[in-house]
């Protein structure tokens, strides 16, 4: 049980922060509460229980699909951990379960990728041309793996909502989104929009030293998890704030361009001048852009978790605006 013991601590850090985090934005003590046990719940059922299904031979090693070490059976038993983690995260968070149940798998899912190694453990393996295009070609498709966990928990919050029938009577805290005659034009616009300022953001907020290069303008170092972590967060964060403050949409279209921004950027990068022009010229530390530093672990969890920070964001100004005046 050794290695239960980090990421216990990993979690109590993470409470804590969060906690005191929260009370920047004038949370009251009893929703902050609530917020950390469906935290905690997704920690404990995906992460904890999850943990020696994934965890790789090498202690600093990489948490991937990629290294073959993690079976089919494996892999289906942790949609089953997300979708238990929904499930009880909407429990415990009555009458705000319907909003709060599906922060439950991706917290789990965030918890396993601060465990894990970077992108580098795999490069060291995987340097040349050839095996760089393959490790990329696969990650780009991993990404749908983690997201499945985490949407088999939003499913699990979902159905449970449903079936237990209560609804939150805070419409402060749930509010319905009006579907107007334009709200699926502006979801289009959200995914696009989500897409662009997660390309266009994402090296600014998760980044490490840069280096002048002469073709490229410049490349940039590994980010280190932590930096990854916020970087994703923020990001998507933004674009989930966006989506909701000006477009009144729902946090999934942000998640969909946020993915579709990371699948398609490793694509083109596959097989690119530029991919060759870095194995030819830069050490495996660095990139054209940090998005190419992040593993699909890393990128899934804290993208769907900035997401739904953003939307809820949105959703307390609004409201602490029409309260204000």
């Amino acid at each position: 049980m050794e290695w239960l013991y980090p990421i216990a601590l990993r979690v109590i850090a993470a409470v804590v922060l969060i906690y005191f985090g929260l009370g920047l934005f004038n949370v009251d003590w009893l929703l902050r509460i609530r917020i950390l046990a469906v935290l905690s719940v997704g920690a404990l059922i995906v992460a904890a229980v999850g943990y020696p299904l994934v965890r790789p031979e090498d202690p600093l090693g990489a948490i991937s699909l990629f290294t073959g070490e993690i079976s089919i059976v494996y892999a289906a038993i942790l949609i089953g951990l997300g979708f238990a983690a929904g499930i009880v995260g909407t429990l415990v968070c009555q009458p705000l379960g319907g909003g709060l149940g599906p922060f439950a798998a991706p917290a789990g899912v965030a918890t396993l990728a601060i465990t894990s190694g970077g992108l580098r453990e795999l490069l060291l393996t995987s340097s040349s041309l050839d095996q760089r295009n393959a490790l990329y070609g696969f990650l780009r498709w991993e990404l749908l793996f983690w997201l499945g966990i985490c949407a088999a928990g939003y499913l699990g919050a979902y159905l449970t909502t449903k079936l237990i029938g209560k609804k939150t009577t805070d419409t402060e805290q749930m509010p319905k989104i009006e579907k107007k005659p334009n709200y699926w034009t502006n979801c289009g616009i959200a995914v696009a929009a989500a897409a662009a300022i997660v390309y266009f953001t994402i090296g600014i907020f998760a980044q490490d030293i840069r280096q002048i290069d002469e073709n490229l303008g410049f490349v940039v170092g590994h980010p280190g998890n932590r930096q990854i972590t916020f970087g994703v967060f923020v990001t998507v964060g933004i674009a989930g704030f966006i989506a909701k403050q000006f477009l009144q949409t729902h946090f999934i279209p942000v998640i969909i361009g946020a993915a579709a921004i990371y699948i398609g950027t490793f694509s083109t990068f596959i097989g690119s001048d530029t991919l060759a022009y870095m194995v030819k010229t830069w050490p495996i530390d660095f990139f054209p852009n940090s998005i190419y530093a992040i593993l699909p672990i890393q990128f899934a969890p804290f993208a769907i978790l900035g997401a739904m920070t953003g939307y809820w964001i949105a959703v307390y100004w609004k409201h602490h605006a029409e309260h204000s005046e």
